[in-house]
């Protein structure tokens, strides 16, 4: 194959899509899940996050874990739950423990992918531990993977100038490689369109390549557009390229070439290509699908992350809205456990019926 980073924007897309349809027919795939996030206390201050608030300014709150436990169960039917939060520092190891074990406890057919790297780091500095502590006691206590966020732009200069409290490239690859020894598998993320280069997108995905090679650990690519409205960096960045609307061609240009190149770069190692309806938009990510994506990321729920840096696509959509998009771009949908296993017995999409057949159909 010819050298994918040379490659004209069409040729590049066309064998893209041929390789996506070689590893995977027509089959896209998708997950119900949900997102918990429970504190929005963060000390990090990230210049594209619209999400965390510092310590004592308004908006700083953490959810009781009962709480937590109260809004995962409004949507029972979920095989996932997704724990993220900003980075509380006085928020100790025990809360994460308890709210771990609590929703293992009310729901225990449901996956836990719990915790980024950030949080884990921040875990680990609390409790005096070194990630190969840690990981094993996150698992045993019912964390069942792990978020491969806080990961941006995995080359240190990007880091500091998006984000200067950011854990440097090195501890997050301990981590990561941490968490995938101790049977923890991961997804894998990008968050591109902002001041990165591509030099800096190929050493991203030569870092997650290494990784991958030693240990076969992530379960996906996600690539996540920068979402630009309300948050220091797009303020920032819209007065440099001359006004918001040519930031955004800018990052839709960067996405349509970014996705394609994933597959064919990465591919290999990791089979799996998410698309992100919640940065896209939900036709957008159905373009997607041509540009060699497989997956198309889940039903969210509670998607507040996005949302709070002006993201314009929802909150979350219905399993039966995602599989009418995956059918509309010439599709098959399919769903699937959050680690690609395939969804046992599954019944109706419906919410009722859902909720009542929850329990036991589900393959963890």
């Amino acid at each position: 194959m010819k050298n994918p980073w040379k490659l004209p924007l069409g040729e590049l897309t066309e064998v893209a899509r041929q390789a996506a349809r070689k590893d995977h027919g027509d089959v896209v795939t998708y997950v119900v899940n949900r997102n918990a996030n429970f504190t929005r206390i963060c000390h990090v201050g990230c210049a594209f996050c619209g999400f965390g608030r510092r310590p004592g300014t308004p908006g700083a709150t953490t959810d009781t874990i009962d709480r937590v436990v109260a809004r995962v169960g409004e949507t029972p039917w979920v095989t996932e739950v997704c724990l993220q939060g900003g980075i509380d520092p006085d928020l100790p190891p025990s809360y994460y423990f308890d709210l771990v074990r609590e929703l293992r406890k009310n729901f225990p057919w449901m996956h836990l992918h719990a915790f980024s790297p950030m949080e884990i780091d921040s875990l680990c500095a609390k409790a005096g531990e070194e990630p190969e502590v840690m990981l094993p006691r996150l698992r045993a206590a019912g964390v069942g993977s792990i978020p491969g966020t806080a990961a941006e732009i995995l080359v240190d200069r990007v880091r500091k100038k998006i984000s200067r409290n950011k854990l440097p490239v090195a501890r997050w690859t301990r981590i990561v490689r941490a968490a995938h020894l101790a049977g923890l598998r991961s997804s894998a993320t990008i968050l591109f369109g902002h001041v990165e280069t591509w030099e800096d997108i190929r050493s991203h995905f030569e870092v997650l390549r290494r990784l991958q090679g030693e240990t076969g650990g992530f379960t996906e690519l996600v690539p996540l557009a920068f979402v630009p409205y309300e948050n220091r960096l797009g303020r920032m960045l819209a007065q440099r390229t001359g006004g918001m609307s040519r930031l955004e061609e800018r990052i839709r240009r960067r996405a349509r070439r970014l996705y394609p190149l994933a597959r064919l770069v990465l591919g290999d190692l990791i089979p799996n290509l998410q698309t992100s309806w919640v940065k896209l938009g939900v036709e957008g990510a159905a373009e997607s699908l041509d540009w060699g994506c497989n997956d198309f990321g889940g039903t969210l729920y509670e998607e507040s992350i996005t949302r709070s840096s002006g993201g314009r696509h929802g909150e979350g959509m219905e399993p039966e809205a995602i599989e009418e998009a995956i059918r509309r771009a010439g599709r098959i949908p399919r769903r699937r456990t959050t680690l690609y296993g395939a969804v046992k017995n599954p019944f109706s999409l419906g919410k009722k019926s859902c909720q009542a057949s929850a329990r036991g159909h589900f393959a963890l």
